[in-house]
């Protein structure tokens, strides 16, 4: 059932046992969580009452009489409004000691018939075409004729709808981007006797998904114990409770996480390099060497969520911290939204200037690879002498602290790999305490698409996921022939343009700071202004380093200085001249580079950077995103490589 925003997460769970033991008592229950989840706490109807009394009886009495009465039920479950409800999802133990979980949706339908192509009612809009005879592949196997009375209409086939919960349970739970989690789904028609209707158990229009009739108790039975055990299921129900990813941006989030509080779970490293933190800040002034902290992890793994959570939890324990990052947007960004501890972001020149040694509890570094080799003093200009921008972190806190990401060095000036830095800090004496944030979460948490863009950037591409696979892909990725597609596509999906941006690389001068001069011109006929800078006074138009979390940014194109260490729901990237796909590898154009990275001298390093600098870009939207090519040839690539076109 289709909810919509204004629900309330939905979570009636109990184990199967207690479900089969106190039915009738339950039901009530079931209906007043409903009721409370409700935007306008309306009562279920009697339909979905009869379901919860007899279609969820029948699977827990079959789970209780396999011995698994230890395994949890939630029912009509629902993460929040977002999301459909899901009539059950299983919550156990797998047999080989995992975590496991089942989506089951369940029908109480008696009868039920193929698609027709004489029944228009649900069918897509070429199969109602009224010279049709026959419907297209997608309709044939996707749908089911539903006839009963005052329904009349076709319908998903139940286990497209299970595929679709499957693929919600990915977006609302960081939980199950674990490999080690077992989650399944199936559908089961417990009133489905008729020998001619048994052929819906043997379409399959998702892989892996079966559909289980009245017919079939042996291979429910089978499917149930493959995947749950007799163990309890009580820490698979509290892990599906707690883990839930939130569907806000960073940056909406950025007051309560500092503030300690905050709807985003952190998972596995995540969770150890904060609590890891916390130890050491607690334990500052113990004898020994000093500690310093190097957590690596790819664009979208969390580094900045876990800096700004470990720098709340310092607060909360009454600690002094500050805030220092590569990365000024970023920063400044978090800084805007941090209420209450807006001080405690700082650049690192003012952090230089104004502490002494040890004088800070804690100090985050985020983007440590965007440093200069030492504090900057202005826009470009670095001091000649004194400590390094390492030194300076090191020195002024008992408990530094650095984020670092080596694929997202852009320019000459950013000198800090992550083998550089290891080697500043052993020469500074210090102990590295390595912790490696090894899961992407920012893409719908799709390794899939990191793994992707990886692979595109550093000219080695593999094949994309297409749409319609036997398990879909939650992130979208498109391509288009056209600039002027990609902003209306955008448009659509973000109406208000809060949080859909495009962004190009560098290629194109920068001839006004205002916002409004059209200097990027990918295609004829379409044109667009570079973000406007930090002291223009154009109405709507948002500062520089607030170009993307300002809801006026749709109207300008960013670039890898306004975009990178941030985030965005959907994004487009326009491909300019200055790197094209040419014989099988990337080609840097060096006429075409208008940024600072034309400062690098070594060919192949440019083109090293040119990469990196559209990997960035490429890996800001958390939804989906759309690229766009100027060359011919690589908008080829991203068709032969299976990205759908708009």
């Amino acid at each position: 059932m289709a909810v919509g925003g204004g629900w309330k997460p939905l979570e009636a769970f109990w184990p199967v046992q207690r479900v089969v033991r106190d039915r009738h008592e339950l039901v009530l229950k079931i209906g007043e969580r409903y009721s409370a989840a409700h935007p306008k706490d309306k009562t279920p109807s009697p339909s979905e009452v009869d379901a919860w009394r007899e279609s969820v009886y029948e699977l827990a009495a079959t789970l209780d009489n396999l011995g698994r009465g230890q395994v949890h039920m939630f029912i009509e479950y629902l993460a929040d409004g977002g999301m459909n409800h899901i009539d059950v999802v299983l919550a156990g133990r797998h047999a080989s000691g995992r975590l496991s979980y089942g989506v089951i949706e369940l029908k109480q339908w008696s009868s039920i018939e193929r698609p027709t192509a004489s029944e228009t009612d649900g069918l897509c809009a070429s199969c109602r075409g009224a010279e049709n005879s026959t419907l297209c592949q997608r309709c044939a196997r996707d749908l089911v004729y539903a006839p009963f009375s005052g329904y009349e209409r076709h319908i998903k086939h139940p286990a497209v709808q299970v595929a679709n919960n499957l693929d919600a349970l990915r977006r609302h739970h960081s939980m199950f981007d674990d490999r080690y989690v077992n989650l399944v789904g199936a559908a089961h028609l417990h009133n489905l006797m008729d020998t001619d209707h048994q052929w819906i158990s043997q379409v399959s229009p998702r892989l892996g998904i079966p559909t289980f009739t009245a017919r079939q108790p042996g291979d429910l039975e089978k499917f149930l114990t493959a995947n749950f055990s007799r163990d309890s299921g009580a820490e698979a129900a509290q892990e599906l409770l707690g883990r839930r990813r939130s569907s806000n941006l960073l940056t909406e989030e950025t007051g309560a996480i500092v503030n300690g509080h905050t709807r985003f779970s952190l998972i596995e490293q995540q969770l150890r390099a904060v609590r890891a933190i916390a130890d050491a800040t607690t334990a500052v002034g113990a004898p020994g060497t000093k500690k310093a902290f190097v957590i690596e992890g790819r664009a979208g793994s969390g580094k900045s969520l876990v800096a700004l959570t470990a720098l709340g939890e310092a607060l909360k324990a009454g600690r002094s911290a500050a805030f220092v990052s590569g990365g000024i947007a970023s920063r400044d960004t978090f800084k805007r939204a941090a209420n209450g501890h807006k001080k405690i972001f700082k650049p690192l020149v003012q952090v230089a200037d104004k502490f002494g040694p040890d004088e800070l509890d804690l100090l985050v570094c985020d983007e440590a690879h965007r440093l200069s080799e030492r504090p900057m003093t202005g826009s470009f200009s670095m001091r000649s002498t004194g400590p390094s921008s390492v030194e300076v972190v090191v020195s002024r806190a008992r408990v530094p602290v650095f984020f670092i990401d080596g694929d997202q060095r852009l320019f000459a000036e950013e000198v800090w790999s992550p083998e550089r830095l290891k080697n500043e800090l052993w020469s500074l004496g210090v102990e590295i305490v390595p912790i490696n944030l090894d899961r992407v979460l920012r893409t719908v948490g799709s390794s899939t698409y990191d793994t992707w863009v990886h692979r595109l950037m550093a000219g080695d591409p593999i094949e994309w996921r297409p749409d319609g696979a036997a398990d879909p892909e939650p992130f979208e990725l498109y391509y288009t022939d056209s600039a002027a597609k990609m902003e209306s596509f955008l448009q659509e999906k973000d109406p208000a343009g809060a949080s859909a941006r495009m962004t190009a690389g560098l290629c194109w001068d920068w001839t006004d700071d205002t916002g409004t001069f059209p200097d990027v011109r990918p295609e004829p006929g379409w044109a667009r202004p570079w973000n406007a800078g930090d002291t223009h006074s154009t109405q709507g138009v948002p500062k520089r380093k607030f170009w993307a979390s300002d809801p006026g940014g749709f109207g300008q194109i960013g670039c890898v200085h306004t975009a990178q260490g941030l985030e965005y729901e959907w994004g487009g990237v326009i491909m300019g001249p200055d790197l094209t796909w040419e014989g099988g590898a990337w080609a840097a154009h060096r006429d075409h580079v208008k940024s600072k990275a034309s400062r690098i001298e070594d060919h192949t390093e440019l083109t090293r950077a040119l990469c990196r600098a559209y990997g960035v870009l490429m890996t800001r939207s958390i939804r989906g995103l759309v690229l766009y090519s100027v060359d011919p040839a690589t908008r080829k690539l991203f068709a032969d490589l299976g990205v759908r076109k708009l």
